[in-house]
């Protein structure tokens, strides 16, 4: 069997290495040359090889830090988080029509209503990731649909090899990445029955922010979500100007109502002139998050298998990353089952002015702590700590056999998009989804 060389500088430290990248121009000044150094470091049993020093010394002189700004490695994703959840939904929906579901009509529906063409081999790879497989019933083909019984074995064998490497006798942390999007919001309205469905004028944001959150197996709240922007009015000392002032302020009294720490809020746009809107999940935002925060010694973080985390959070303090199985992600994650879920219920059941952006992104932030607070190490128990095949299932088809909150949710956001009826057919919330938790507020 073939192992994989493991390299010896990517033990150090971010501020090991950025130390070292600033030692080589005063270095170089006195006349002692890079392999020099090199050499006095491997006899201080930290050795850096040629292309590593070049690589930080080069960044640190581009950036000031050894780590560039994220640049992609590999194709974007093609489906962002919500367009995922929709295209789920869809699926979900036409298994419940008995219409057969294949990678073409898969491909078919995500160009025509998501906008998104994509190859047949990327079409396959996400009705597997999204946890989907070809099934055939009796002599009728069904396409793809859920594998209940394949996604339980894969949740309990992943838990299993989790407790086998002693992975859950240490600290564990979650990470991932939510939105403020309001795709698949719904305002509740009373209307004649039999009559069409009302529409809404909700004004909503112009702007989707991306946050970070982290949750803790200990249930403790000790790295804070952080919200990534690129809205100006989330924006400090812009300037003399009266409108900037007063947007400034208005940040400044939401911050404060909403118990939120002015390094949680990061604009990550342009000085002058920026026009994007969308905040899209990277490995460098994470960086951004966990320089906030000082990771405990030891700990272990779980993440989904996105390009954004790999290589990236053992290098900012973790002991161990482990990937979810992608096809289970969203079941495990207590961060996606049921941390983002739960907030934005409270957050969208308090009927805020969402477009008032700074009120309403930090009234998000406030639920996130508080459901934190309330709630994280249940689900760490529930989702990993104590799973079993029976909970599992139940976390997957939910108690009655039709369907568990992850797919009520994605049904819910492709008949919200798809601008149908999504008023019947829901579950009813369970009592800790009912608690009407305010926050600090």
């Amino acid at each position: 069997m073939l192992h994989q060389r493991k390299n010896p500088s990517a033990e150090l430290s971010t501020d090991t290495r950025e130390l070292i990248a600033r030692l080589v121009g005063p270095l170089d000044k006195r006349g002692i040359s890079r392999q020099v150094f090199r050499d006095c470091l491997a006899e201080a049993e930290a050795p850096v090889s040629k292309a590593s020093l070049d690589r930080w010394v080069h960044n640190y002189a581009q950036s000031g830090r050894v780590f560039m700004p994220e640049k992609a490695t590999g194709a974007a994703a093609l489906l962002d988080a919500e367009q995922r959840d929709v295209a789920a939904g869809w699926v979900l929906s036409e298994n419940d029509e008995h219409r057969p579901v294949s990678v073409e009509s898969f491909r078919r529906f995500c160009n025509e209503s998501l906008g998104v063409g994509m190859s047949p081999s990327s079409a396959r790879n996400y009705l597997t990731d999204l946890g989907f497989a070809s099934k055939v019933a009796q002599t009728n083909a069904i396409g793809f649909s859920i594998d209940v019984d394949a996604l339980v074995e894969m949740m309990c064998e992943w838990v299993e090899e989790r407790r086998s490497d002693g992975d859950l006798d240490n600290l564990v942390a979650s990470v991932d990445f939510t939105y403020t999007g309001h795709r698949t919001d719904r305002v509740s309205s009373y209307a004649r029955v039999g009559g069409a469905q009302p529409k809404s004028n909700m004004p909503i944001a112009q702007y989707t922010n991306c946050i970070v959150t982290c949750v803790w197996s200990d249930g403790k709240n000790r790295t804070p979500p952080v919200l990534f922007t690129y809205n100006g009015k989330f924006r400090f000392n812009r300037g003399n100007r009266a409108a900037w002032q007063d947007e400034q302020r208005h940040l400044e009294e939401c911050l404060t109502r909403f118990d939120i720490d002015r390094e949680r809020v990061i604009y990550v746009g342009s000085e002058k002139k920026e026009t994007r809107l969308y905040v899209p999940e990277s490995s460098d935002l994470l960086r951004q998050f966990l320089e906030l925060y000082e990771v405990p010694a030891g700990a272990i973080v779980f993440s989904d298998n996105h390009q954004s985390t790999k290589g990236v959070l053992t290098v900012l303090g973790f002991a161990k990353h482990v990937f979810y199985p992608a096809p289970v992600h969203q079941y495990l994650s207590p961060n996606d089952n049921r941390l983002h879920g739960t907030a934005k219920k409270s957050w969208r059941a308090r009927q805020v002015d969402f477009k008032d952006d700074v009120e309403s992104s930090l009234l998000l932030l406030n639920y996130l702590d508080s459901h934190i607070e309330a709630h994280s190490e249940h689900w760490f128990r529930q989702n990993i700590m104590e799973l079993t095949e029976e909970s599992a299932r139940e976390i997957i088809s939910g108690r009655g056999g039709k369907g568990g909150k992850v797919d009520a949710e994605r049904r819910r956001a492709y008949r919200l998009f798809a601008g149908l009826d999504a008023r019947g057919g829901q579950q009813e919330g369970s009592e800790e989804l009912r608690d009407s938790l305010e926050g600090k507020t």
